[in-house]
C-alpha cells in the first residue's frame, strides 16, 4: 500500500491535528488509515468513520448529480440557466440579463464574479438566494456576469452556487435531498451528506476545523449554505466511491452515468484549463482538491490503474502533507510518461484495426467492432484489458502487442 511514513512528522511540523486516508480499487477493496485526533474538548482518534468537511470536492460530487439531470433530460448541458431559474436573475454590471450555460457553470467558464466561501456562524447563515444577491448576512459580493461567457477559465465558487439554484428549481427538491437520493445513496456513500446538520446527528465526533497555527475554528466549523460549492461532509472511503464510479462510467460500466457524459466530464473544456465538468484532470489522474476554513483535502482516481486515493485533514495548513500523500500515490498508481504509447490506429491484420487513444495518461483501446475500453496500467509498464484474459504492451514506438493465453500477436501503427 502507500508509504505514509512521513505523515506523523509532517502533522507535527504543520500542526495538523488529524488526517484520514483511503485507497480503493475497482475490485471493491479499500484500505484506510487514520492519524491524530478530531479536536474539541473531548477529542477522539481519527478513524475511517470520522467525517470531515469535503470543501470544494463538493463541486465534484455536485457535478455528477447535475450530469444525471442532463442524462434524464431535465437539464440541457448547453441550455441557458436563465430558463431554469425564476427566483433570481443573473445579470451583468449594467443589469443586462446574461446568458450562460450549464456546461459553463460546471467548467468554471461562465465568467462569474469570484469569491471564496468562508462559511458562517450557525446563527448568521444566509439563504442561497441571499448569497446570490449579496444580501442579508452574505459576506460575498452579488453574483454577476463579469467576463465574456465561455471565453476563458476562471475558478469561482459562484458558478456552483448558481448551479445549485438551477438544480433546486429544475427538480423542485432541496439540494441536499436530491443529492442524497440520486448520488450518495446509490453510490453507498452512507457517511456523506450535504445537510449542514449532519455532523451533529451522526452520533460520533466529526473532525473539527483548525487554522494554520493549530487553533480550533470557533464552534468547530463554519456552516456553508453554498452546498454545491463547499457544503459536503464526507470520509475518504466515501469519496473513493464517486471517483471509481466515474472511472467505471468512462468505460461504459456504470449503472448510473453513461459513458458519453463520463468522458465529457473528464475532458478539459478549454485548452490548458485542466478542468472538465467538475473534474480536475491531468498527470494521469482525475478528481478534485478542496479547502474550507479549517480543512484541506483531495480525492483522485488513476483510471489507468483503476485505483483511487482520498485524503482529508482538519487543518487549513494541510497542503504540504497532502502533497506528500498525492506524490506517493502518483509514484505507485500513475503510468510513467515514457510508458504512455502513441495514439493512432494499429493493424493486427489489414481487416483488424486497433485504435488507441491517450488522454491525460489514460489509454483507451477500441479493437475491430468492439466498444472502446480503458486499459489498466501495470507497474511493469504493460496494461490489462478489463474483463478479458488480455495483456497489452507497447514494446517500442509504433508497435502494439496483444497477449492472450500465452500467445503474443503484434500490430504495427498504420501510416497516415
Amino acid at each position: 500500500m502507500l508509504d505514509l511514513a512521513e505523515v506523523p512528522g509532517l502533522m507535527d511540523a504543520y500542526q495538523v491535528p488529524g488526517v484520514s486516508v483511503a485507497v480503493g480499487d475497482l475490485s471493491g477493496h479499500v484500505w484506510t488509515a487514520g492519524y491524530g485526533i478530531t479536536g474539541g474538548a473531548a477529542p477522539a482518534a481519527v478513524d475511517a468513520g470520522t467525517v470531515f468537511a469535503a470543501c470544494s470536492i463538493s463541486k465534484h460530487v455536485a457535478a455528477f448529480g447535475a450530469l444525471l439531470l442532463v442524462q434524464d433530460g431535465v437539464l440541457e448541458l448547453d441550455g441557458d440557466v436563465g430558463d431554469y431559474v425564476t427566483s433570481w436573475r443573473l445579470v451583468d454590471g449594467e443589469g443586462r440579463r446574461a446568458r450562460v450555460t450549464v456546461r459553463q457553470l460546471l467548467a468554471h467558464t461562465a465568467g462569474l464574479t469570484p469569491g471564496w466561501y468562508r462559511g458562517y456562524p450557525a446563527d448568521r447563515v444566509p439563504s442561497l438566494v441571499e448569497v446570490l444577491e449579496g444580501s442579508g448576512h452574505a459576506t460575498t459580493p452579488p453574483v454577476r456576469s463579469a467576463l465574456l461567457p465561455g471565453s476563458r477559465f476562471r475558478y469561482a465558487g459562484s458558478h456552483y452556487s448558481v448551479l445549485q439554484q438551477v438544480m433546486v428549481e429544475a427538480t423542485g427538491l432541496p439540494f441536499e435531498e436530491f443529492m442524497r437520493e440520486r448520488v450518495l445513496t446509490p453510490l453507498g456513500m452512507a457517511d456523506s451528506s450535504f445537510d449542514q446538520g449532519f455532523p451533529h446527528r451522526r452520533g460520533q465526533p466529526a473532525a473539527r476545523g483548525h487554522h494554520g497555527v493549530g487553533t480550533e475554528v470557533p464552534g468547530g466549523w463554519r456552516v456553508q449554505p453554498e452546498l454545491a460549492a463547499a457544503g459536503l461532509w464526507s470520509t475518504p472511503s466515501d469519496l473513493l466511491r464517486l471517483d471509481l464510479e466515474i472511472a467505471r462510467a468512462a468505460t461504459g460500466d456504470s449503472p448510473l452515468l453513461g459513458r458519453e457524459l463520463a468522458v465529457e466530464m473528464s475532458r478539459p473544456q478549454l485548452p490548458g484549463s485542466g478542468y472538465g465538468l467538475g473534474v480536475q484532470a491531468g498527470d494521469g489522474r482525475l478528481g478534485h482538491t478542496g479547502q474550507n476554513v479549517g480543512y484541506t483535502c483531495f480525492s483522485y482516481v488513476w483510471p489507468g490503474s483503476g485505483t483511487a486515493v482520498a485524503a482529508m485533514t482538519n487543518s487549513e495548513d494541510g497542503w504540504e502533507l497532502l502533497a506528500t500523500i498525492r506524490e506517493a500515490a502518483d509514484r505507485r498508481y500513475a503510468a510513467r510518461v515514457d510508458e504512455v504509447p502513441a495514439a493512432g490506429r494499429y493493424l493486427l491484420r489489414d481487416d483488424y484495426p486497433v485504435d488507441v487513444a491517450v488522454t491525460g495518461g489514460q489509454v483507451t483501446v477500441a479493437a475491430a467492432g468492439q466498444a472502446p475500453v480503458v486499459l489498466r496500467a501495470q507497474p511493469d509498464g504493460s496494461y490489462l484489458y478489463p474483463g478479458l484474459d488480455l495483456g497489452v504492451r507497447f514494446p517500442r514506438p509504433g508497435v502494439l502487442e496483444l497477449r492472450q493465453e500465452g500467445v503474443t500477436q503484434t500490430a504495427e501503427r498504420a501510416t497516415d
